[in-house]
């Protein structure tokens, strides 16, 4: 096993996964750190300290997305770039993002340490509100950072309390009238090599340390609106009804059947749902549905949306219900670098780890990367599959193997 594996400190990584599993947590609910809110600034300054004590150069840019960065023997070369998130969804687990975040100053601290020779810059990235739990659209500071958004844009997306993105970058400190100032100039960046768990039971099952990712899914994620009219639920008549949580339960069933007609990798989520005035009593008059859908390739994406367009006009024109349909956002399905997954699979047989490719359904913030250089991303099993949840587990064993994969990894990228 390489010097770099060897000293990768398994003891560490669990001890500083623990620390910052604490921050948001509630024994009954599991982790919650929605983006610029008090536990997940902690959750960054905890990481920066992190950084901080492997001997990393830190910064910050206006976004509050986090850099740490180990310069290299050559600094006209780009840079190669590891990272992951600390935000979580409502109730999460300890994992999603968190082991991709410490792996990643794990292995730039056991380079430094050693003095292993590289002459790429190598940087840790922390990005910000990975998960769309708070605004509605997820990888938002990997979105910033590729130069996906226009300053309106954080004026238009909004959270549950009406907070604009704008709102919630001012109250961190951050300037979002310096947004042009995020974007990150893809010359410069030789790759991005993400770790994270699968969040699938592929690896488990099969009994394989590492999952090579060859292939990422993309989302469109739609608010739709519906408007019936509200009424007395004793009073009114079935059939005198214009009920918009029917209209929109006949909606969310056939995402459903639409997912499952178009192919296996094509999934409809229905993940919010907001009913007014949300009365045992009274007839909904208006339900607002947040709505996730996505697959590996954009044709059958785009086919799932145009069919349920397609249901919506007729579910309006039956029920006498009316429907907007905003889109949040739209992201595409990416394969990833073949010289990346190769220098994974070469680092896994040069450990002795077993491999697999694997295809990614959720995605990450390695999704946007892919629009300003080349990409790759390292699994490792999740117990049960499970994730999003109070529930969701790794092995430390699981990520200690992922973590030395890793830095092996960066560091030939980095040669």
């Amino acid at each position: 096993m390489g010097i770099i594996a060897q000293h990768v400190n398994k003891e560490r990584l669990e001890a500083q996964l623990q620390e910052l599993s604490m921050i948001g947590y509630d024994p009954d609910k599991g982790r919650t750190r929605l983006p610029y809110t008090k536990p997940e600034r902690e959750a960054v300054e905890l990481v920066k300290g992190y950084m901080e004590s492997a001997g990393l150069l830190v910064s910050f840019d206006q976004f509050g997305n986090l850099f740490g960065r180990l310069p290299g023997n050559s600094q006209s070369l780009p840079v190669v770039m590891s990272g992951s998130h600390v935000d979580t969804v409502i109730n999460g687990g300890a994992f999603d993002g968190t082991i991709g975040t410490l792996s990643a100053i794990e292995a730039l601290r056991v380079i430094k340490e050693n003095n292993i020779p590289h002459n790429h810059d190598l940087v840790v990235g922390v990005f910000v509100s990975e998960e769309a739990a708070r605004f509605g659209a997820g990888t938002l500071g990997s979105k910033a950072f590729v130069g996906d958004y226009t300053r309106a844009d954080l004026d238009r997306l909004k959270d549950r309390d009406g907070v604009t993105l704008a709102k919630a970058l001012q109250e961190w400190g951050f300037d979002p009238d310096l947004l042009h100032t995020v974007k990150g100039n893809g010359s410069e960046i030789k790759c991005f090599v993400e770790l994270h768990i699968e969040q699938s039971i592929n690896l488990e099952v099969n009994k394989i340390a590492i999952g090579v990712v060859d292939q990422i899914a993309a989302p469109t994620n739609l608010r739709m609106t519906i408007k019936g009219k509200a009424g007395h639920a004793g009073a009114t008549p079935m059939n005198l009804r214009t009920d918009a949580f029917m209209a929109a339960a006949e909606i969310a069933l056939a995402i459903e059947t639409i997912a499952n007609t178009i192919g296996k990798e094509t999934v409809g989520t229905v993940g919010e749902v907001f009913v007014n005035p949300n009365a045992i009593n009274v007839i909904p008059g208006e339900v607002v549905l947040g709505i996730d859908i996505r697959d590996v390739t954009t044709e059958r994406k785009d086919l799932a949306i145009e069919q349920l367009y397609n249901t919506v006009e007729e579910v309006s024109a039956k029920r006498g219900v009316t429907i907007e349909t905003e889109e949040i956002a739209r992201q595409e399905p990416v394969k990833t670098a073949s010289l990346i997954v190769n220098t994974i699979r070469e680092t896994c047989e040069d450990l002795g780890f077993s491999y697999m490719n694997v295809t990614s359904g959720a995605y990450h913030d390695a999704l946007n990367m892919a629009k300003i250089t080349d990409i790759g991303m390292i699994f490792v099993p999740s117990v049960d599959g499970v994730s999003h949840a109070p529930e969701e587990f790794t092995h430390i064993e699981d990520i200690h193997r992922g973590a030395q994969v890793l830095a092996e990894t960066l560091v030939k990228l980095a040669k």
